[in-house]
């Protein structure tokens, strides 16, 4: 089994309970993958997930235990022109 630390960050939060303050930890079987914890808290496709402070964008990776999730909803705003 592995033990995966993660923590909700923004609105996220609420889906925890509040004493939670948006962290917890999931025990998972051995193999499973990103998309198990997303599938497991009901999270939709819009957000970033970071694994041990790394931005990930393959969901489908294998997590080990004592891995670290970081999941948040991704940064919005700005033209992207530099003044």
């Amino acid at each position: 089994m592995l033990h995966i630390h993660i923590r909700l960050h923004g609105a996220l939060r609420d889906k925890l309970p509040a004493e939670a303050k948006g962290r917890t930890i999931l025990t998972l079987p051995e193999g499973a993958a990103v998309t198990s914890v997303l599938e497991q808290l009901s999270l939709q496709r819009r957000i970033q997930v970071a694994v041990n402070d790394e931005i990930v964008d393959n969901w489908d990776a294998t997590l080990i235990d004592g891995d670290r999730l970081e999941i948040f909803r991704p940064a919005a705003g700005g033209s992207g022109i530099v003044k």
